[in-house]
């Protein structure tokens, strides 16, 4: 039986076909990851709507601070700790909830090396009870209650890279939302979204 030879240049269009959806491929996983590991801009490290899933609350405003005077009035800490921590610069996002009279806050900031941004961080967290936080690597949770307006504070604490962040709602006592898996959901959420990208 005569043998049926296919043509050489079909044969060679296989072989172009094959090759154009390997390097397809291959340009589609880089994309994914350059888009995973992109520079990210300070004020978009703070929680947005989709990070709220749970509880959602809405945006008041967003605030900057370049120096460690006006960061210590947001954060807390003292300047000659944001010095010493190296710190760059900071945001604050102020939140309300679309639900309930309980408000939230998210911040970020950025500091000259990692060690500084972990130790602010863990500085941030104040005295009370501890709860865990899994799915972020060194994250602290905390909660206290605050007499000053009878509410219930819960904070999520942690630091990626050169930034440090903190996450949290207060709820009035009487009321029952939001839960802490609520917060926890979007600390989850954000640290996934801001994890390995440089500023």
């Amino acid at each position: 039986m005569e043998r049926i030879h296919e043509p050489r240049n079909v044969g060679v269009m296989r072989c172009l076909v094959s090759l154009l959806i390997v390097l397809c491929a291959a340009a589609l996983a880089a994309a994914g990851v350059s888009a995973s590991s992109a520079p990210l801009p300070l004020q978009a490290r703070v929680l947005r709507a989709s990070d709220m899933q749970l509880f959602p609350f809405t945006a008041r405003g967003l605030v900057t601070a370049h120096d460690a005077a006006s960061w210590s009035r947001t954060s807390g800490l003292t300047v000659a700790e944001l010095r010493q921590d190296g710190f760059v610069a900071g945001v604050r996002e102020d939140l309300r909830s679309l639900r309930t009279d309980s408000v939230g806050i998210s911040t970020a900031a950025q500091f000259a090396t990692p060690a500084g941004a972990r130790k602010a961080a863990a500085q941030s967290v104040v005295l009370g009870t501890r709860f865990a936080v899994p799915g972020i690597p060194g994250a602290r949770g905390f909660t206290f209650y605050r007499g000053s307006d009878d509410s219930k504070q819960f904070y999520v604490a942690f630091a990626d890279g050169d930034f440090a962040y903190l996450v949290g709602f207060a709820r009035p006592m009487d009321g029952g939302l939001p839960h802490t898996t609520a917060l926890l959901a979007a600390a989850t959420s954000l640290y996934h979204r801001v994890a390995g990208r440089t500023g």
